[in-house]
């Protein structure tokens, strides 16, 4: 059946635009909080880890909600809530409120981006689901390398920070008018599960979810703590953000080129390329400091989550009915974000009683855990369970 249709184009457009409001405000914030706020940097950290955390509680219950009523609507709401709120910080004249909108800004975060992928997998074709989520999750991994750039270039520029509030807004805005135009198909099977703590999640796919935490531990020690490494332990004062460039291209460029591969349904495959080539990259930044390694091992990191990523999401959702799709985003998001939230969190006390390159060298055993982890339970089980 054809991809590349006019729902296809229109769902990819309004997660990019959506994720590209996301990582606008991604590196302002702690800028805004200090200069704006004069916030102390514990503070600040307590403060942008609580939008994690709240997205987490808020996913599966999206999720729930998402297989329950009627598909687009729901999205285009929570679309709306996440938009209004990215505006509502131009309102944030103190840590209380800020706190306030941050705490807000996360649920209508984790609710949003369930809600777009849900769709997504609605919109692209059974038989080329591998091959469309691989392409369709590379709109999230190029606003990763636009948004804090556009924001960036606004601030250092002069321009204030409430007007880069509402660039965001506007942002955003487009990508929900680009959802709103999507066409839902008529053929979407309700679920009639009652709501519980069991519903919320797809526990056919918690075990192919878990291996997640194990992988994404290392990506929020990238994320948060990377620029400081860079200084104290590889010698690099400036050009750090090209990291990002570099790892947002491997990202495409696995994405893209592992879509065939998932089509042909050789998911184990893909899955333990994208983890060997995890395992390269972190042994890379643990073990060895130069700037040639540093920025090798951003290629390594990219490719890796790159294949890992659409791979680990077709699983889980072809572990699951057709009524049960909202559930099989929430699982393998919830999961996703809580190795990211786990890798801040720990990354930081591990850096602070030793230093980075231990923290990447616990991110780089937890690679090889999952590999095994992988090739030993998770082929079997798939194979096992998988409806699809």
């Amino acid at each position: 059946m054809m991809l590349w249709n006019r729902n296809f184009i229109l769902v990819n457009l309004g997660n990019f635009l959506m994720y590209n409001a996301f990582y606008m405000l991604l590196p302002i914030l702690p800028l805004y909080l200090a200069n704006q706020l004069q916030a102390s940097e514990s503070v600040i950290g307590t403060i942008l880890s609580l939008y994690t955390i709240v997205a987490l509680i808020t996913r599966p219950i999206a999720g729930f909600w998402l297989d329950k009523v009627a598909r687009k609507p729901l999205m285009m709401c929570f679309y709306m809530f996440y938009i209004s709120m990215c505006a509502s910080y131009t309102l944030a004249a103190s840590l209380g409120l800020f706190f306030i909108i941050r705490f807000v800004h996360g649920i209508a975060f984790g609710s949003a981006t369930v809600g777009i992928n849900t769709m997504a997998v609605d919109i692209i074709p059974e038989e080329r689901r591998g091959e469309g989520l691989g392409i369709y999750t590379s709109s999230t991994s190029l606003a990763m390398a636009t948004g804090p750039v556009i924001s960036l270039f606004m601030q250092e520029n002069g321009i204030p920070f409430d007007t880069i509030f509402i660039a965001v807004f506007c942002v955003g805005l487009s990508g929900f008018l680009c959802a709103a135009n999507i066409k839902p198909r008529k053929d979407i099977e309700r679920s009639t599960r009652k709501f519980s703590v069991k519903n919320l999640l797809l526990n056919a796919g918690l075990p192919e979810a878990a291996v997640m935490v194990l992988l994404t531990f290392g990506y929020g020690i990238i994320t948060v703590y990377l620029s400081i490494y860079a200084k104290e332990e590889v010698g690099l004062t400036q050009g750090v953000g090209y990291y990002f460039t570099i790892f947002s291209a491997g990202l495409v460029a696995a994405r893209l080129s592992s879509a065939m591969i998932l089509r042909s349904g050789r998911f184990i495959l893909v899955f333990a390329l994208g983890i060997i080539s995890l395992i390269i990259g972190f042994f890379i930044v643990a073990f060895i400091h130069n700037p040639v390694a540093f920025y090798s091992s951003a290629i390594c990191m990219g490719i890796g989550y790159g294949l890992i990523s659409p791979t680990a999401q077709t699983m889980i959702i072809n572990l699951g009915k057709d009524t049960e799709r909202g559930a099989a985003n929430a699982t393998y998001l919830t999961f996703f974000d809580l190795g990211v939230g786990a890798g801040v969190f720990f990354g930081g006390i591990i850096a602070q009683y030793s230093n980075y390159s231990t923290a990447y060298a616990v991110g780089f055993a937890f690679t090889i855990i999952g590999l095994i982890y992988l090739l030993t339970f998770i082929r079997k089980h798939f194979k096992t369970h998988r409806l699809r």
